[in-house]
């Protein structure tokens, strides 16, 4: 990712921080899976996602 977020790619972590997929808690595994769709998502369904929520936070 960006040096600015903090947040780093698999390749750029150093081989002893890696931990395998099933040593994973559930909320890392969701998480990481919630970066990962994030990244490959077109920014325009982003945009109208975002659009979406406020739309139905406004009517609550």
């Amino acid at each position: 990712m960006t040096e600015a977020s903090g947040l780093v790619n698999e390749q750029e972590q150093a081989p002893e921080t890696r931990r395998p997929q099933s040593q994973k808690d559930p909320a890392a595994n969701w998480a990481d899976r919630l970066r990962k769709a994030t990244v490959q998502a077109p920014l325009q369904s982003l945009a109208v996602a975002f659009v979406l929520g406020m739309w139905f936070a406004r009517r609550r």
